[in-house]
């Protein structure tokens, strides 16, 4: 066991070890991590570079000074490492290094749900160690099956893919603003290849489809009573087929040859496992956001791409836009009424922030492409901004007191801060 610990551990030997490429949305929030004593839940789906954030956490506490055998990684999901209880692997590396009790340890967890009792494990762990835990899980079946053990003594970080601006990041590649009309072409890349780490730096649609079967069936068939597992892939497909459309659970078990409650459940699986995420209707009346049909959003546009081959840019666009939303806490839903439609409204009925994800080259404030945007300006004429995402038009546009942006997709996804913080 020992010599296990010093080949996932090199810096208890003082070797180096590749941390892959920094992610500094992430790495920044380190210092916060640090202050507070509660464990630190990184989730989100397999390979979208969980472990490689922890190792980047170990890097960055080792250049601060922490000495490195008062830190100690394990991968739970390495058969060496799978069988053994959390707090014996603890107390046989404090035998390593005969660590007194009250010295501070660092413990890196990850893939913690296959460590057995890993729940009444950290819980024992919190309440009478001197630790600082970071765990990482890949589905939300993490925090859900844990029963409340943990409520207090946890904080929950999603890891979501990688930003457009990651995305650059990983392809060393991001043109001066000189040079922006390079970006477009760029941004196409990036709503086909998608944001898997992975996937990005060796775009591959084999290796996408092996992490997608392998999460259906390591994920889900493994954790869940799903009896009809053929029809999770075929439910994947429907969703990916219709992004962005109303979702109607009776069509899509029609179709599939299920029963409604069990493609709902389905459909729960698939967002435990963080491929899917919905979105309800924004409206003013609980029961309406509860009970009206929601939109279906993949967790990245590379899956869309395997899925439903190449092309529908308009529809990754608008995926995009989800998601960037959501990776900023933002809360969001669509607008619906009077057969007209718009993408995503944020805020509130006393300020709303109306966003239309339109792919085109060129849109004129009178094009119908905008009737739900301006059905919505109706109804909420107290709205002061509102965003029109494009292909490649930029301009402002004034309506009675609402003053309209209208912004091209590579520029809004590389700052979209700051977009955002008008609304």
């Amino acid at each position: 066991m020992e010599t296990a610990y010093y080949i996932f551990n090199p810096w208890w030997e003082k070797k180096d070890f590749d941390s892959g490429i920094d992610r500094p949305h992430y790495l920044m929030q380190l210092p916060d991590f640090m202050e507070r004593r509660q464990v630190e839940v990184m989730v989100g789906s397999r390979r979208i570079g969980k472990t490689t954030l922890l190792r980047q956490f170990i890097k960055k506490l080792l250049r601060e000074g922490v000495p490195p055998e008062r830190i100690f990684y394990l991968a739970l999901d390495n058969p060496m490492l799978s069988g053994t209880a959390i707090s014996d692997h603890l107390r046989n590396m404090r035998k390593v290094f005969m660590h007194d009790r009250e010295t501070k340890l660092f413990l890196f967890l990850d893939e913690i749900q296959e460590s057995p009792d890993w729940e009444i494990q950290l819980k024992s762990l919190y309440d009478t160690e001197i630790l600082k835990i970071f765990c990482t899980g890949s589905t939300s079946s993490l925090i859900k099956m844990q029963g409340g053990r943990l409520t207090g003594r946890q904080i929950t970080t999603v890891v979501y893919p990688l930003s457009f601006e990651e995305f650059l990041l990983f392809r060393a590649d991001r043109p001066g603003m000189d040079e922006d009309y390079k970006y477009e072409r760029l941004f196409e890349e990036y709503l086909q290849v998608g944001g898997y780490p992975e996937n990005v730096l060796n775009p591959s649609m084999l290796y996408l489809g092996n992490l997608l079967d392998d999460i259906l069936s390591r994920d889900l068939i493994r954790l869940y009573p799903i009896k009809k597992a053929f029809a999770l892939r075929d439910l994947m497909k429907l969703v990916a087929a219709a992004v962005g459309s109303r979702t109607s659970f009776n069509k899509l078990g029609k179709v599939l040859g299920l029963a409604v409650d069990t493609v709902k459940e389905y459909m729960g699986y698939l967002e435990t496992a963080f491929l899917v995420m919905p979105m309800p209707k924004w409206t003013m009346s609980y029961s309406e956001k509860v009970y009206a049909s929601k939109k279906i959003y993949l967790w990245d546009t590379g899956i869309k791409t395997l899925l439903t081959v190449d092309g529908d840019s308009g529809a990754k666009m608008e995926n995009a836009v989800f998601v960037e939303l959501k990776r900023r806490n933002i809360d969001c839903g669509y607008f619906a009424a009077s057969e007209k439609e718009l993408d995503f409204v944020t805020g509130d009925a006393r300020r709303p922030f109306p966003i239309e994800a339109k792919y085109a080259s060129q849109i004129e404030w009178g094009d119908r492409r905008l009737a739900g945007l301006k059905l919505f300006l109706r109804r909420f004429p107290q709205t002061r901004k509102g965003l029109v995402i494009t292909r490649g038009e930029q301009k402002e546009v004034k309506v009675n007191k609402t003053e309209i942006s209208f912004v091209p997709a590579w520029r809004f996804f590389l700052f979209s801060g700051r977009y955002l913080q008008e609304m």
